[in-house]
């Protein structure tokens, strides 16, 4: 189940947990990338005197937001296109070459 952490608390903390975090994976237009690894969510929570919860919905809030804003939209998009392309209307019509 997903904790809610309160705006202060990721605006305080989020930095240092992605400092700390695994490998944040490497995304076309990220603004940061990651060289090396380091600890994980529960190493981290005792560094920093938090909950484990705390911290894994820290860095995955701080993940995302990583991501610009238009990857979202054009993620949506392929899904949609991969799914019109394999709809079953048109997966039981002949293919033509």
């Amino acid at each position: 189940m997903v904790k809610y952490v309160s705006p202060e608390l990721y605006e305080k903390y989020k930095q240092q947990v992605l400092e700390m975090s695994l490998a944040i994976q490497n995304y076309v237009g990220t603004k940061q990338v990651r060289e090396t690894s380091s600890l994980t969510d529960r190493e981290i929570a005792e560094r920093l005197g938090l909950d484990v919860a705390d911290v894994t919905e820290i860095r995955c809030m701080a993940e995302i937001d990583l991501l610009p804003a238009d990857t979202w939209l054009k993620s949506a998009n392929w899904k949609q296109a991969r799914t019109r392309r394999s709809s079953p209307k048109q997966a039981s019509q002949p293919r033509t070459k």
